[in-house]
């Protein structure tokens, strides 16, 4: 692992290793983003794994806002729109 992922270095970023780890996870999964944008996608991982990256609230539930900005930074279709059919 490189050393920006490292929780353990002193430079670590918990929202740039979770906007890594979700933009590597959804391109890798064709699958996560059958019927969604590549945002949407991005936005369902963080809150699965939310808890590994500090994107949850005191309360245990993920926190939204973090979540929303993560996943316009791990966002690589930023032309918007509505999710294309798969198979188009």
């Amino acid at each position: 692992t490189v050393d920006y992922l490292n929780p353990n270095d002193s430079h670590y970023a918990p929202k740039l290793a979770a906007a890594i780890g979700a933009w590597e996870a959804v391109r890798k999964d064709p699958s996560a983003m059958r019927g969604k944008t590549a945002k949407q996608a991005i936005a369902i991982w963080l809150r699965r794994h939310a808890d590994l990256y500090g994107l949850t609230k005191e309360d245990g539930n993920p926190n939204e806002q973090g979540i929303e900005d993560v996943s316009k930074i791990a966002n690589w279709d930023t032309k918007g729109g509505a999710p294309k059919t798969p198979g188009e």
